[in-house]
């Protein structure tokens, strides 16, 4: 039984684009890498720290929508180096974030190999219910 299909679900009017985010996400594997931490700093505010040892700013890119955060590393390789031990990855990768509704994304530093962006949710405007006329 999909989510849609749920009993539940048929008094929901409009909402057919987030069951199927819901549905979406049920289905993709989340890769690990780069490991990260999400933090709540005060009653609207929130820190996203990524681990990024071996990065440097040239290396990322931060992207931001209404509804996602996409963080981008591509490191080059540097092929003179030669390693009698790596244990510290620095592959290509593709980090996203979905944002709720009215949560902006306010900047991003990048300090001893972590990469902080910082976030807040923007009070909704409050909405004025519309009176609808009945025609007989």
């Amino acid at each position: 039984m999909s989510f849609l299909s749920s009993p539940y679900m048929s008094s929901f009017v409009g909402f057919e684009s987030l069951f199927d985010e819901i549905e979406r996400m049920s289905s993709v594997k989340q890769s690990s890498y780069p490991a990260y931490d999400i933090k709540k700093i005060s009653s609207n505010g929130f820190l996203i720290v990524l681990a990024l040892a071996g990065f440097s700013t040239r290396d990322l890119v931060v992207e931001a929508t209404s509804s996602e955060l996409v963080v981008y590393g591509n490191v080059e390789k540097n092929r003179q180096t030669e390693y009698i031990h790596k244990g510290i990855a620095k592959r290509a990768f593709t980090k996203t974030f979905r944002l709720a509704d009215n949560v902006v994304v306010d900047g991003a530093e990048f300090k001893d190999g972590l990469l902080s962006i910082h976030l807040h949710r923007e009070e909704p405007r409050k909405e004025i219910p519309k009176k609808i006329s009945i025609k007989s």
